[in-house]
């Protein structure tokens, strides 16, 4: 059967897919005894830990970790209160298949320890022991590196007999995301995703997220947006708006991108080629149109909005599949984005963003289509 990007989200496809639940359900599930997590506690000394973990059985890199990587004055605050034996908070780790685990919450402690015991980096900024600032592991005084190496990091292993199949290993993953800290920082949604629908999909995701024209038309994202991956969020929901709408799905937004993400666990390459190219033809066609403020409100420089982002990608993606955008068009790029600017002050109580479902999302492309294909007409 043909690939159709649009019809991922069809009805009947949703129904295949019945793992994605919300937090409520979740939380009722486990109340009535539907799961309950198995936890068992390990203690590794630091001068194990390079042993440990550098073994086949730890997955030290899993993908919702990726982008929350510490400096080196925070990684020195870490050694420094193993230092003066200030509590540090247990890691979190899941059992994937007997003996076989994946750093669920703690990669940034377990990867700081490993590098300081391979003095790969100075310690810098301490606050209780500033004399050794400057020093690697092998440069401590010996007192020092062996009281170090005496210290232990706690675990809690989540074991395999907590969801003894996919559907119940993702409700408890994302049963214990959404209740981790990581950093003193909740994961985000995207990052969740990440954590329960790694595929080849999710890769492109973050690749697609990546590209050069699109991060411009993103502008300067917050370091905090940043790592909470909300730029990979945009992309993904570029896919699933664009089926959903055409679908007149009514879940909530959380619900469509979760799906989606679970479903996409099966894309072949083809198809994944197919959105490659589609995602990088709508954002040329933005960028020729509008300019690298596409995804603001006004031509003016000012911050990308998530539900002109929907609305404009949705709407050229669609203009191009329809034929509706003539060759042309570039040589009316000023003319046009004048258009675009004026959909939004004409129908300012629908471009508002108090509106989220897919409705409001089909009415807003419907309003700028419209516009913008009169104008290219004339």
């Amino acid at each position: 059967m043909k690939f159709n990007y649009n019809d991922i989200l069809e009805p009947k496809n949703i129904k295949k897919y019945n793992s994605v639940s919300s937090t409520n359900e979740d939380i009722k599930k486990y109340k009535v005894g539907e799961f309950r997590i198995v936890t068992e506690q390990a203690r590794y000394p630091l001068a194990n830990i390079k042993q440990i973990f550098s073994g086949s059985n730890y997955l030290l890199q899993p993908e919702y970790q990726r982008r929350r990587v510490w400096d080196t004055k925070r990684k020195s605050k870490l050694i420094e209160s193993f230092m003066i034996n200030v509590p540090v908070p247990p890691v979190f780790l899941y059992e994937t298949e007997y003996s076989q685990y994946e750093v669920m919450d703690g990669l940034q402690r377990i990867s700081t320890i490993l590098d300081f015991f391979n003095n790969k980096f100075k310690l810098e900024d301490l606050e209780i022991w500033p004399e050794l600032n400057g020093k690697t592991y092998n440069d401590l005084p010996l007192p020092i590196r062996e009281s170090v190496d005496r210290r232990y990091l706690s675990a809690t292993i989540l074991l395999k007999e907590t969801a003894p199949n996919k559907l119940d290993e993702n409700m408890m993953k994302r049963f214990v995301f959404e209740r981790l800290n990581t950093g003193g920082i909740e994961l985000s949604p995207q990052e969740i995703r990440n954590a329960l629908y790694t595929s080849n999909f999710n890769k492109l995701v973050i690749k697609l997220a990546e590209d050069v024209q699109f991060k411009s038309m993103l502008g300067s994202l917050d370091d905090d947006d940043y790592r909470r991956m909300e730029d990979c969020e945009l992309v993904l929901r570029f896919f699933c708006y664009k089926s959903a709408i055409k679908h007149k799905l009514s879940k909530s937004t959380k619900y469509l991108l979760d799906t989606y993400s679970e479903i996409a666990q099966s894309f072949s390459n083809s198809e994944l080629i197919e959105l490659e190219s589609l995602f990088k033809k709508t954002i040329n066609y933005s960028n020729l149109m509008f300019g690298d403020f596409a995804f603001s409100r006004s031509s003016a420089k000012v911050k990308f909005e998530k539900m002109i982002f929907d609305t404009v990608t949705i709407t050229i993606s669609e203009m191009f599949e329809e034929g509706l955008i003539p060759s042309n068009f570039a040589d009316k790029s000023i003319q046009i984005s004048k258009t675009r600017d004026s959909c939004f002050i004409n129908n300012e109580e629908v471009f508002n963003g108090k509106y989220t479902a897919i409705s409001a999302v089909r009415q807003r492309v419907d309003l700028l289509k419209a516009d913008l294909v009169e104008f290219l007409n004339e």
